[in-house]
């Protein structure tokens, strides 16, 4: 037989539709069977899709958790720290508080929007460089920012005229000079990549981008995003392939559908406990056996209910009531081989009617043959008997 494991969310009120996740476990029954059982029950539920799926539209790409984001206000709340400093002439400080600032940007590349955060930290960090005199830390922060973001100028109330001409000309360097091409892949479906936070499609993929730094971003739907500053070179370069790490939420997904493929309603149950909001799985049983029968399992993260039965000729709902009946009881039940009458055991060949039959035709046809022969002949055919008549003559007397 085969078991289908089906999965459904309930949403909260204010959601449209029931989503609903299936997963297949092959378990001996002919697939033309399981499949028409698995429609039938697909048709059931508001939203079909399997249980994987259904964990990885949970966890879109893009989707940040709050923790993370709250990274983004740190950063801005240590960039006014860092610029009064700045101000008030005490760079050593402004730059200490900068490098924690980058520190936690590189950290952070993985939430979106991180990118401009990290040019902007680049670019206090050159202005304040320049302000303590030291031109070549101030000048390759301003590569940094030109590479990551070349639409950021500096403005001239930000700094001296000499760093505001500076940093125009770097970035028009950044713009026009030469430029690098390395492929990106990735073995996780779904994946896609950006760079600098502009957003480049599915992978693999080719890029083909300026020499200097960048912020390379690469997630999938249900998988922990990866993000790097990179640093590419002029010319082919080799190529890049990331693997992505699941989510827990995935993780403990695919340990449901493990857990249901294996029959291991405990383990399946303690499953559903791991996920956030945990949904309802539905076990289907499609028979293998002469019979057209199926089984529904109603399971929780509480526990599993009894199994509801469903045969052929009746229509599936799932809301009918669960049988009283054991679990091993109903699984009897879909095994059920209907009973039929033996066959008659096979006659021997001297037991078989039609032979003595045909054999006392034809003794009885030699024994008539046999008694018409003995019987005595009859006389041949009689000789005719010839009068003649003679004349009469009176008194011959």
């Amino acid at each position: 037989m085969r078991a289908l494991i089906l999965v459904t969310l309930l949403w909260p009120a204010a959601a449209s539709a029931q989503e609903s996740a299936v997963v297949v476990v092959d378990d001996g029954a002919p697939e033309l069977t399981w499949r028409r059982w698995q429609r039938r029950v697909e048709g059931e539920l508001e939203r079909a899709t399997t249980l994987e799926q259904w964990a990885r539209a949970r966890e879109p790409v893009g989707r940040v958790s709050p923790e993370r984001l709250e990274t983004i206000s740190l950063i801005e709340t240590l960039l006014v720290r860092a610029r009064h400093a700045t101000a008030s002439l005490r760079e050593r400080d402004a730059l200490g508080i900068l490098t924690r600032a980058e520190r936690l940007a590189e950290q952070h590349l993985d939430v979106p929007g991180m990118s401009d955060w990290y040019a902007e930290v680049q670019l206090a960090i050159a202005i304040t460089a320049s302000q303590a005199g030291m031109e070549g830390l101030s000048g390759a922060a301003l590569r940094r920012a030109a590479s990551v973001d070349p639409q950021r100028d500096v403005q001239v109330a930000e700094a001296r005229p000499e760093v505001v001409e500076r940093a125009r000309q770097i970035r028009r360097e950044a713009v026009t000079g030469p430029r690098g091409r390395f492929e990106v892949r990735s073995d996780t479906e779904g994946a896609v990549v950006s760079i600098d936070d502009r957003s480049l499609g599915g992978l693999p993929r080719t890029l083909n981008v300026p020499v200097g730094l960048h912020v390379l971003r690469v997630e999938a739907p249900g998988h922990r995003p990866w993000a790097r500053v990179v640093q590419v070179l002029e010319g082919e370069r080799p190529s890049v392939t990331v693997q992505l790490s699941p989510t827990d939420t995935l993780v403990a997904a695919r340990r449901a559908a493990d857990a249901a493929r294996a029959g291991a309603s405990d383990e399946l149950v303690a499953a559903l406990a791991a996920l956030p909001e945990p949904p309802e799985v539905w076990l289907l049983w499609a028979g293998r056996g002469p019979l057209d029968r199926a089984l529904a399992m109603r399971c929780t993260a509480e526990g599993c209910a009894s199994a509801r039965r469903f045969t052929g000729d009746a229509p599936v709902d799932l809301r009918v009531a669960p049988s009283a009946a054991p679990h091993d009881r109903s699984l009897a039940w879909l095994a059920e081989i209907p009973f039929e009458a033996p066959p008659p055991p096979e006659l021997e060949w001297f037991e078989r009617w039609y032979l003595w039959a045909g054999l006392g035709v034809v003794i009885a046809g030699a024994l008539t043959a046999i008694i018409v022969a003995a019987q005595p002949q009859g006389p041949g055919p009689l000789d005719p008997i010839i009068v003649v008549p003679e004349p009469y003559l009176p008194g011959a007397m």
